[in-house]
């Protein structure tokens, strides 16, 4: 554990931020995707502020993550969704379905045969995921009619949600071939399953940047995963279509433990990199073990009115940032490496070109998660 690092998640912003998707999406239901440790922020934490948002549907992608929640979370009412890990085939993991109270996103036959043909799932609500050209996870939209009559021989009648996973949701919605086939060949699903007289509950398809652009809004449920913790998760390119404008929820911050003056020429760390300039060499306690990747080499770094940029290897437990020979740097002040404006975590993505997710998500649990929330929150 790091005493001089940590991620400072303000959760009043995302409260902000959950407030802004209501407002974007005042008719939807919302299923916060929560996977992969709420996406680096912790899943717990986040997951008890969304309840006192209001949102009590959320998705995870292994059975893991699902029971830790019901296990940490044990007395409040809310729905888990799993998307992917998990194996019905394994009568100990079906067990903890119905124990737990866990919804399988269903995304084979296989898996809908074991849930229809097992008395004990007799009650067990059916959530189907089609593939309608992702070509990952999902039935194939095509075979909707055959899995529809497989349902009803089975007895039943309704299907608790209905969804699919937009494969370039980051790309025009408006415009890509893409986009547009899968809403058409999702809109064919839907009809095909009522056409064999199923009731069909709930549906989704809209994901983080299917949203930013308002689409997908017409089924009962969005997805938003990426975007409550507050960067935008579309394309540069068309960045400007977004309707998002979230808070970063987190702040990466470290401590400078040792300043010193390097002039030009001067070797520097693993590889002795050479410096091309005069400057303030400070020496930060993050590296690759933490998650401050190699590909952080270079990028732009703040502190006060100074930039300056990471310099020479990141090591695994520290890295040095090389600022101007005049900045006033000292040692045991605090350098923020992101923080809640968004327009410098999307600058910092493109700079160490990682998305993102994994920004977010490769910050290791070395680096201590502290939680920040005001008092009438």
């Amino acid at each position: 554990m790091r005493f001089g690092s940590r991620l400072a998640v303000n959760l009043d912003f995302l409260g902000e931020n959950i407030d802004s998707l209501k407002k974007l999406c005042p008719q939807n239901n919302i299923i916060f995707m929560v996977k992969a440790n709420g996406y680096g922020h912790g899943i717990v934490e986040v997951v008890r502020y969304a309840l006192k948002k209001g949102i009590n549907e959320f998705g995870c992608a292994t059975l893991a993550e699902a029971v830790n929640l019901r296990e940490q979370i044990p007395d409040q009412q809310f729905e888990i969704y799993v998307f992917s890990d998990f194996n019905l085939n394994i009568e100990a993991e079906g067990d903890l379905f119905l124990e737990k109270r866990i919804i399988p996103v269903i995304t084979n036959e296989h898996d809908l045969k074991i849930v229809l043909s097992n008395q004990k799932y007799r009650f067990f609500p059916l959530c189907l995921k089609f593939n309608t050209g992702m070509n990952r996870l999902g039935m194939s939209w095509d075979k909707s009619g055959e899995i529809a009559d497989l349902i009803k021989s089975n007895g039943r009648d309704s299907v608790f949600h209905v969804m699919t996973h937009m494969a370039c949701a980051s790309q025009s919605h408006r415009e890509h071939p893409l986009n547009i086939k899968q809403r058409e060949r999702f809109d064919e699903v839907k009809e095909s399953l009522k056409s064999r007289g199923l009731t069909i509950e709930s549906t989704s398809i809209a994901n983080s940047g299917t949203i930013e652009q308002g689409f997908g809004l017409e089924e009962t449920h969005i997805r938003p995963g990426l975007m409550l913790y507050g960067p935008s998760s579309l394309d540069e390119s068309i960045r400007h279509l977004s309707k998002w404008n979230g808070k970063i929820i987190s702040a990466l911050e470290t401590e400078i433990i040792k300043v010193r003056s390097i002039k030009k020429g001067e070797p520097v760390g693993y590889g002795g990199t050479t410096a091309t300039k005069d400057g303030q060499l400070a020496i930060i306690t993050l590296g690759y073990g933490d998650g401050l990747s190699t590909n952080y080499g270079n990028s732009e770094m703040f502190f006060k009115e100074y930039t300056g940029n990471i310099f020479g290897r990141v090591n695994m437990d520290m890295a040095q940032i090389l600022f101007p020979a005049d900045a006033d740097i000292k040692e045991k002040s605090t350098i923020q490496i992101w923080n809640e404006d968004p327009s410098r975590f999307l600058k910092l993505s493109k700079q160490t070109q990682m998305i993102p997710y994994e920004l977010f998500c490769q910050i290791s649990s070395r680096v201590p998660r502290v939680y920040l929330e005001s008092r009438d929150s």
